[in-house]
Formats: structure tokens, sequence, C-alpha cells
């Protein structure tokens, strides 16, 4: 039986306010995240296949957004601890001319 996935009414609320598409995308990663966590340990290296691990647990992206998130083996949980926009920002001097679409291998 999978993990119950838990998530904050404050994370929850933020959900709903992403595009549908990245909603989508990661309800799907959340879902294969809690049926594997009924499978694997906690600390299993396999779970490198499908998120990043650290000493805070584990996190992903689906477009550009990240999700941390750790796992709760005891209560099987999965419990979202974060939710956040990735956001670039580039120095001024490699947003010259020299970097546009046009310099990009797709409109070579």
């Amino acid at each position: 039986m999978p993990y119950v996935i838990e998530l904050s009414d404050d994370l929850f609320a933020l959900m709903e306010e992403l595009p549908e598409r990245t909603r989508a995308t990661i309800h799907l990663m959340l879902a294969r995240i809690a049926e594997l966590a009924a499978l694997w340990p906690p600390d299993d290296a396999r779970w490198n296949q499908l998120a990043y691990q650290d000493e805070q647990g584990l996190r992903f992206y689906a477009q550009g957004c990240c999700v941390q998130l750790s796992l709760d083996a005891e209560s099987r949980r999965v419990v979202v601890r974060g939710i956040g926009r990735v956001l670039v920002r580039l120095p001024h001097e490699l947003l010259g001319s020299n970097t546009g679409s046009e310099g990009s291998p797709a409109h070579q």
C-alpha cells in the first residue's frame, strides 16, 4: 500500500496557483514516490533515479518548480516540506547581443 502524501494547507494553496501542467507533473511524481516509498527504504540509492537526496530529504524539479519532501517510514507518509519556483538570474554581461536566441543551436 502506498504511503500517504501529506501536504499542508499553505502548500496546497500554492499548488493551486501553479499552471495545470506543472500541478499534474508534481502530483504524478508524488504519487510515484508514495508507491515506491512502500518498497524502498528511505536511504536506498534507487531514490537517486527520481529525486536528489541529501541530509534534508528528497527534492525533485518539475517545470520550473522545486519540490522538497521527506519520507517518514514510521507513519508511512511522504511529507511535502516546500514548493518553490526556480528563478535563474544571469549577470548583465551575459545578456548581451551575442547570447540571444539567434545564438542557440535551434536557430542555427
